[in-house]
């Protein structure tokens, strides 16, 4: 159940502040609140900067990333060797995505991609933002497994957590990701970062249902280009 200051933040500030000051409204009939007994002075007076503050934390503006003062930071020099691998990604990216559509012509968009390095320089989070999503991922990189390990989630949907793993094959960087689908079929899509130059790189993908025996291409691809802004 959530607190009183929690609920009361969420509803529009002058019926929070009734819910505190009316002598006679009990904080029960706050949604998420139960309580028998009116709220104390000293309650009131703190849940009043309770609202306050989050009413002043809601008017800020809010800045997506990337914007000119957004750093990219750098690779800790005591990190694993193998962090290396993902410096290429560092930075701000124009993507153009295709998304191919059954029965319909492939849908085209473009978005932005924000890469920078966190934890002291050992860990990289990946900022994304779309016409049709907007996502964070972390990745750490795994020295005995020669592998990196991803946490990812992305909004309005799938608006969940989930895994998957990175490895650098050659030259080309392989994002792997299985999934398990409402009826209970499993599906292992990977993505692969292809063509690597210093201001570009593209994206393919596949999807296997057979475990990984065979291979059909994927739904989408993507032509990556450096952002036009200094590093």
């Amino acid at each position: 159940m959530r607190g009183p200051a929690t609920a009361m933040a969420a509803l529009p500030m002058d019926a929070a502040y009734i819910c505190i000051y009316h002598r006679d409204i009990h904080c029960n009939a706050v949604p998420g609140v139960a309580r028998e007994k009116p709220l104390r002075i000293d309650q009131r007076y703190f849940l009043a900067a309770s609202i306050f503050l989050a009413g002043a934390a809601c008017a800020q503006e809010i800045l997506y990333q990337p914007d000119p003062d957004s750093p990219i930071g750098v690779r800790n020099p005591d990190a694993p060797e193998g962090t290396a691998q993902y410096a290429f990604l560092i930075g701000d990216w124009d993507v153009d995505v295709t998304l191919s559509r059954e029965g319909q012509e492939p849908l085209q968009f473009r978005a932005k991609w924000h890469n920078h390095w966190i934890a002291d320089g050992y860990a990289v989070m990946q900022e994304w933002r779309g016409p049709y999503a907007t996502g964070i991922e972390i990745r750490t990189y795994d020295a005995a497994e020669d592998t990196w390990q991803g946490r990812n989630i992305y909004f309005p949907s799938p608006a969940t957590w989930y895994d998957n793993a990175a490895r650098m094959i050659g030259a080309e960087m392989v994002v792997t990701t299985r999934r398990v689908d409402a009826a209970g079929a499993t599906s292992i899509t990977r993505e692969i970062y292809f063509e690597r130059q210093k201001s570009s790189f593209r994206i393919r993908t596949e999807v296997s249902t057979d475990g990984g025996v065979s291979w059909a291409a994927g739904r989408y691809s993507a032509i990556c280009q450096r952002a036009d802004r200094a590093r």
